[in-house]
């Protein structure tokens, strides 16, 4: 196994670590994570291409190779510069011989010592040695990042692309009403589903289709769609058309306590029940009508497939989900406004 660092999203420090755990376990034979820092993980992974994980990823913002770590004190300065231009010397071979450097802090801490300046100090002693400093042009691309007292420097492999999750915002699709998820907490929803490329995947609450559209481009073979409210089955279709190609998925309208889906013919559900003040289940409320759906989603996903499904804390939706025998592997918690916090429930089946 090669090992690896992941900066991750601060937006939501448990969403990126659950993420990343949840992307190598479809994406790596496998893994081994080493340690979590505010912002950073490190890990070792056995992975044929691990830019795969940025581009499947909503809130891992980074990956790369580390190079080495230091206490973030005056006295590393002089290790941290002749590492850099080691590593600059024997990856940069003949051209323009540039290089870029990336600095980031995380976290209310106090470093003794300035990243910026000592991301300077390497540029200038690189410079003496001919070679430039170019963020458009850099062949390699350095690293250094400091969080709780230590500093990391690495060689950065790929970096997450969020134009795409902009260009699919709710607002500029064919259908749009108010309260969706966004596209990229929708693409993590997915992503905790441990979808697979060609698995079949479920949003038995699609809405506005915003869920399926990600587990599409994720590379589901066949998604199956529905709603209760027939404005989403009627608008809905028109966004799925403009993201994914048509024989992948449908759209139908169904009580969601009462699934029209196969038993054992799901590898993956990711869904967002009803819960916001203005959102419709059929005057069964919250709890009763995510109650039924639990119970038959069990009945539809396979043996190891997972469910994510979202609820507010206050009602403890991870309980539903331990009645209907399911394993109960994460709930992880998100402030959404002053009187709610929404739980995300990761539960697998088996």
């Amino acid at each position: 196994m090669e090992r690896f660092y992941a900066i991750l999203s601060g937006d939501s420090p448990t969403l990126s670590r659950e993420e990343l755990k949840a992307i190598l376990d479809v994406e790596s034979r496998l893994y081994r994570v080493e340690g979590f820092f505010e912002g950073l993980a490190i890990f070792q992974a056995d992975i044929d291409d691990p830019t795969l994980i940025t581009r499947r990823a909503a809130y891992v913002k980074e990956i790369g190779y580390p190079l080495g770590f230091y206490s973030t004190s005056e006295s590393c300065i002089d290790r941290v510069v002749n590492d850099a231009q080691y590593v600059i010397e024997s990856s940069i071979l003949g051209g323009d011989r540039e290089f870029w450097i990336d600095v980031e802090t995380r976290g209310p801490y106090t470093h003794p010592l300035d990243p910026e300046k000592l991301r300077l100090k390497i540029a200038s002693e690189a410079g003496r040695r001919g070679f430039k400093l170019s963020k458009r042009k850099a062949t390699l691309n350095l690293r250094i990042f400091a969080t709780e007292g230590a500093l990391m420097l690495g060689v950065a492999l790929s970096r997450l692309e969020g134009k795409g999750f902009m260009e699919r915002s709710p607002g500029r699709r064919p259908f749009f009403k108010p309260g969706p998820l966004s596209p990229r907490l929708s693409r993590a929803f997915v992503n905790l589903s441990r979808l697979r490329v060609g698995g079949y995947f479920a949003d038995p609450f699609c809405g506005t289709g915003g869920f399926a559209i990600e587990a599409c481009i994720v590379g589901a073979s066949r998604i199956a769609c529905g709603d209760l409210d027939w404005a989403m089955v009627r608008g809905g279709p028109a966004n799925l058309s403009k993201y994914c190609p048509p024989g992948v998925w449908f759209y139908s309208a169904w009580n969601a306590a009462r699934l029209p889906l196969s038993g054992d013919s799901v590898d993956s559900i990711a869904t967002d029940p009803p819960y916001g003040r203005s959102t419709t289940t059929g005057r069964m409320g919250y709890q009763a009508l995510t109650r039924e759906f639990v119970k038959n989603a069990v009945e539809v996903l396979r043996k190891g497939g997972w469910i994510v499904y979202a609820g507010p804390s206050r009602r403890s939706p991870e309980s539903l989900a331990v009645d209907a025998g399911l394993s109960v592997v994460r709930v992880i918690e998100m402030f959404v406004h002053g009187s709610l916090t929404r739980s995300i429930v990761v539960a697998r089946l088996g």
